[in-house]
């Protein structure tokens, strides 16, 4: 019974990649950006033969960080319950700043943090699990991305709707994440450190693409994609610092100075509260918090406001320590 229900799912999965991998060589046609890649083909079919075992481990991934946030978050919330019953009317501000960045803020960068190691521990265990539809699904939201910009070049008349659906938010993270997800890169060798900068002036190039639709509809989607077949065949490969040529590349955008401010406030906050609760001495809350300046200022091109984060850090301390 079992094996045939195995036959039963590898056949439909064969169907679907066949009919992936014939579609995209219809809007690689409407394109006109040259045949499919080889490896395009068998990243598509691996991504569909292996779907089942994706969305188990994904399942229990799932499951397991849902229990570890409410598990982060219990203590949290109850302790908010009781001091919002102690400041019905929010007359005590800093009793409620100290709630926010402390309790929960604290719990949500530590989160934050745990998700970075975290994303290598499922690349790992998927390719363990033989799980390659995590590997390629990549490559599949890409080839969405084709078909969509083959869509925009079909349409003789209106096209608006073809317009407002291209969404490049899943392609770009699909392209940061890819250095992780490929597996070809070990989690602490130094290769990550050009491997994300690639990465980002790949998805400086997809948006620039993306900007000239609304001046060129047609030329422009052909280019972009053209950049996403070019990016699923690198990718494919494993070529994960070529991704796109040179002459596509563009320089990345900085943080904006407001945005970074505000990061800069929150952190250096959260950093001094959970000092303060925890008794951690105020040298290090201080030292902490200028690494954290250090880190969101270390472009030479921010360092006409890096004395502004400085600014932010006294606030702050004079906020919460006596004596400052």
């Amino acid at each position: 019974m079992m094996g045939w229900i195995g036959a039963r799912l590898a056949a439909r999965h064969r169907r679907q990649a066949d009919e992936a991998i014939r579609k995209l060589r219809e809007d690689v046609e409407v394109l006109h950006i040259g045949p499919v890649p080889g490896p395009v083909r068998v990243a598509l079919r691996r991504y569909h033969q292996r779907r089942v075992r994706t969305w188990v481990l994904w399942a229990v991934f799932v499951y397991v960080c849902l229990r570890g946030i409410v598990g982060a978050f219990a203590g949290d919330l109850r302790r908010a319950n009781e001091l919002f019953e102690k400041v019905p009317y929010y007359s005590d501000l800093k009793l409620l700043v100290e709630l926010t960045l402390g309790d929960i803020g604290a719990g949500g960068v530590a989160l934050l943090l745990a998700a970075y190691p975290l994303r290598f521990v499922v690349a790992s265990a998927a390719r363990m699990c033989g799980a390659g539809g995590f590997t390629f699904e990549r490559v599949s939201v890409w080839v969405g991305l084709i078909g969509q910009c083959a869509d925009i070049v079909r349409s003789s008349g209106n096209r608006d709707h073809h317009l407002s659906s291209i969404s490049l938010r899943l392609p770009v993270m699909r392209v940061r994440g890819a250095r992780i997800a490929r597996g070809t890169v070990p989690i602490f060798s130094r290769r990550n450190g050009p491997l994300k900068a690639h990465a980002a002036q790949v998805v400086e190039a997809l948006h620039g693409a993306a900007a000239e639709l609304d001046k060129e509809p047609k030329e422009a989607a052909r280019d972009l994609g053209r950049l996403a077949l070019t990016i699923s065949e690198r990718y494919a490969s494993g070529r994960l610092g070529a991704l796109l040529d040179e002459g596509d590349l563009k320089p990345p955008r900085r943080m904006g100075d407001a945005l970074r401010l505000s990061i800069t406030a929150v952190l250096v906050a959260v950093i001094v509260i959970v000092s303060a609760r925890h008794g951690v001495p105020e040298p290090a809350a201080i030292a902490a918090a200028v690494v954290v300046v250090a880190i969101l200022y270390q472009s030479a091109t921010a360092g006409g406001i890096a004395g502004v984060g400085l600014v932010v850090i006294e606030i702050v301390l004079n906020a919460f320590f006596s004596g400052k």
